[in-house]
């Protein structure tokens, strides 16, 4: 079952119907839809931030790290993610992904014996996968992308032989050094963003520029939500232990769509592009607890231009 939901609607139609020939002195803002009732106060009074220049040069790496609670060969993936990230804090970003190849396996399902007496203390009860982490896994599982099993994972979903999206956690430095190096950065990315604690509601602006002329293929948009760390029961080693920090988990996107948002037909160089979103973190949870990882890819490829981490 997803833990977030968000309520984002198409643009304004401009095709309006006027009586009159009275000039509009102030259209309606922003130009996309949001769930205004998120702001505790005069929608009015909302105050959409502005960009300065993108003088960012680097691009950015998301290692998708797919696992499961019930995975025993899984820790040591994890940490070898953690690890990275922590060496490289400004440039490599993680997802947990709590899927399998056929979306769901018993690495992922929690127990059955969830809330019964057998089970005191749920060991293996929380649920860490979500909607989109299963479809990615059901989309990517198979021979063309080199997915067969957890522990495994990819760097910014680079297909880097033509069979081969997909890692062993042994070979994962060698390649984010190789990425990291290449420095090939096509698109890049700002975000801003305000939360409203009164309502748990978050509205995000972004810009994305394109650096090179891209207009021969397709891109979208995509916003994770990731919960920074839960501590909770991991097999490792066909161990359970009941402690294990589970480190930046995907909870969904933001706006529910799995491939994200189409940026524009045209992605000539120089252009840029700005996407809106609104959002609502679930009662009782705190933003201090999460963040958003906010990427864009090429939807022929599913490779990963450019990520960038958000706090909000």
């Amino acid at each position: 079952m997803k833990r977030a939901r968000i309520f984002l609607f198409a643009l304004i139609a401009l095709n309006l119907v006027f009586t009159s020939c009275d000039k509009v002195e102030e259209p309606i803002k922003p130009a996309i839809l949001l769930d205004t009732t998120l702001y505790p106060g005069n929608w009015e009074d909302y105050v959409t931030p502005t960009f300065a220049a993108n003088t960012n040069t680097d691009r950015n790496i998301l290692l998708e790290d797919y696992t499961g609670h019930r995975c025993p060969n899984c820790p040591a993936a994890g940490w070898e993610a953690y690890n990275i990230e922590q060496a490289n804090t400004d440039r490599v970003f993680v997802a947990s992904v709590h899927a399998a190849p056929s979306g769901l396996s018993s690495f992922q399902t929690t127990a059955s014996d969830c809330g019964q007496a057998s089970n005191p203390n749920n060991k293996y009860c929380s649920i860490f996968y979500c909607d989109e982490g299963i479809e990615y896994g059901q989309t990517f599982g198979g021979g063309s992308y080199g997915f067969f099993g957890n522990p495994q994972g990819n760097l910014n979903r680079i297909n880097f032989t033509g069979t081969d999206m997909f890692q062993f956690y042994t070979e994962w430095q060698g390649k984010v050094t190789d990425i990291l190096t290449a420095n090939d950065l096509k698109v890049n990315i700002q975000a801003q963003s305000n939360f409203y604690t009164e309502t748990n509601g978050l509205f995000l602006h972004t810009e994305v520029e394109f650096l090179e002329d891209l207009s021969a293929n397709s891109y979208n948009m995509v916003v994770y939500l990731i919960e920074d760390e839960v501590i909770d029961y991991q097999d490792s080693s066909s161990i359970a232990v009941s402690y294990y920090h589970h480190h930046d988990i995907l909870r969904g996107c933001i706006d529910d769509l799995t491939w994200g948002r189409s940026i524009s037909s045209d992605n000539a160089q120089g252009s840029k592009v700005y996407l809106d979103y609104s959002y609502k973190l679930p009662d009782g949870e705190l933003n201090t607890d999460y963040h958003l990882l906010i990427y864009v890819y090429d939807v022929a490829t599913y490779e990963i231009l450019q990520v960038i981490k958000h706090e909000f």
